[in-house]
C-alpha cells in the first residue's frame, strides 16, 4: 500500500516511518514539495504520488504561536487540512487525520470518550477542531485520531526535557495540568492496526492512564533510581499566551466497544523509551510511584 505521509520529520512522523514502512509504501515530501500553505501544491502533490493512505500528522503544534498568530494556525491545521482531505476524497483515499486532546475544554472531571462534544479554548484546539469538521465534510473515508501528550526516544517534549534537567543535575518537576501521556511507536502501531477494519470515524488512542506533569516528572525519577520527592510540584508556567484546559485525559471508547484496543499503560510505554534513550531504568511496582 502507498501512504503519503506529513510531517514525516516530526516526533510523530518519524515513528510512522520506523512502525509503517516495513509493511507499507510510505513517502514523506518535504514542505517544498507539500507546503500546507499553498493549496494548489497540495492538490498537485496528492495527484502525483496517488496514495491509498494519506496519514496527516503535520501541524502548527505550538499552543502559544497559534494563540499569537490564529492566521497561521488556521491556515496550516485546517486549511490546509480541508485542502488535503478533499484531495484524499478526488483520489479515493483513506484519510488519518492526527488531532488534539485541546479539542476539549477540561471541566468534564473524567476521561473524555469520542462521544463528548468538543469545546476549545484555544486557538490551536479550535483549529483542530474545525480541521476534524472539514475531514468529516469533505472525506466520508477517514479516521480522525485524537492523542495526547506524545513522547518518543527522539525530539523535543517533556520527557527528553526532564531527562536533560536530570543529566545536567537541574531542577526538575511539572504542573498539575493532566492529560494522556503516550508513545509515538504505540499510536504508529495502533493506526496501523485502525487500517484493518474500515470502520471510519473519530478514535482516540492513547495509552492507558492519565498523569500530571508533577506525577510524570516523579515516575521519570524513580525509573532513573532517583528519589521521585527531588521533583517539584510547579504553579502554571507565566508568560503563556494560550489558555490550557485543566484535566484532558482520553479514553479509547471506541476501540473498547470494538474490543480491540491495543494500547498499554503509558509508564510501560514510558520505561521502553526511557530505555530506547540509552537509560539503564528501574521498574518499581505497578502503582507506587504515583502521589
Amino acid at each position: 500500500m502507498r501512504v503519503l505521509l506529513t510531517g514525516g520529520t516530526g516526533t510523530l512522523g518519524r515513528a510512522v516511518l520506523e512502525v509503517w514502512s516495513p509493511h507499507h509504501e510510505v513517502i514523506a515530501p518535504p514542505r517544498a514539495e507539500l507546503d500546507l500553505t499553498r493549496p494548489p501544491q497540495i492538490f498537485e502533490a496528492v495527484r502525483q504520488i496517488r496514495p491509498e493512505v494519506i496519514l496527516h500528522a503535520a501541524a502548527i503544534a505550538d499552543v502559544d504561536r497559534c494563540e499569537a498568530d490564529p492566521d497561521l494556525a488556521f491556515r496550516v491545521n485546517t486549511v490546509g487540512t480541508a485542502c488535503l482531505a478533499a484531495a484524499a476524497h478526488e483520489i479515493g483515499a483513506v484519510m488519518i487525520f492526527i488531532s488534539t486532546d485541546y479539542v476539549f475544554d477540561g471541566a468534564k472531571g473524567s476521561p473524555y470518550t469520542e462521544f463528548d462534544p468538543p469545546n476549545p479554548i484555544n486557538i490551536y484546539g479550535r483549529s483542530k477542531q474545525l480541521a476534524e469538521e472539514t475531514v468529516r465534510s469533505l472525506c466520508p473515508r477517514h479516521f480522525i485520531v485524537r492523542t495526547a501528550w506524545l513522547f518518543a526516544p527522539w525530539g523535543r517534549h517533556f520527557v527528553r526535557q526532564t531527562v536533560e534537567r536530570i543529566r545536567h543535575g537541574e531542577p526538575v518537576g511539572g504542573i498539575a495540568q493532566t492529560s494522556s501521556p503516550t508513545s509515538v511507536l504505540d499510536l504508529a502501531r495502533a493506526m496501523l492496526y485502525l487500517l484493518e477494519i474500515p470502520a471510519y470515524g473519530i478514535y482516540h488512542i492513547v495509552n492507558h492512564g492519565m498523569a500530571s506533569r508533577y506525577e510524570m516528572a516523579r515516575v521519570i525519577l524513580a525509573m532513573l533510581g532517583r528519589n521521585p520527592e527531588e521533583a517539584a510540584r510547579l504553579s502554571a508556567v507565566s508568560g503563556r499566551r494560550a489558555p490550557r484546559p485543566d484535566r484532558t485525559p482520553l479514553r479509547n471508547y471506541v476501540l473498547e466497544l470494538q474490543g480491540r484496543d491495543p494500547m498499554r499503560p503509558w509508564t510501560e510505554a514510558l520505561a521502553e523509551c526511557l530505555e530506547r534513550m540509552g537509560l539503564p531504568i528501574r521498574h518499581p511496582p505497578p502503582g507506587s510511584l504515583l502521589p
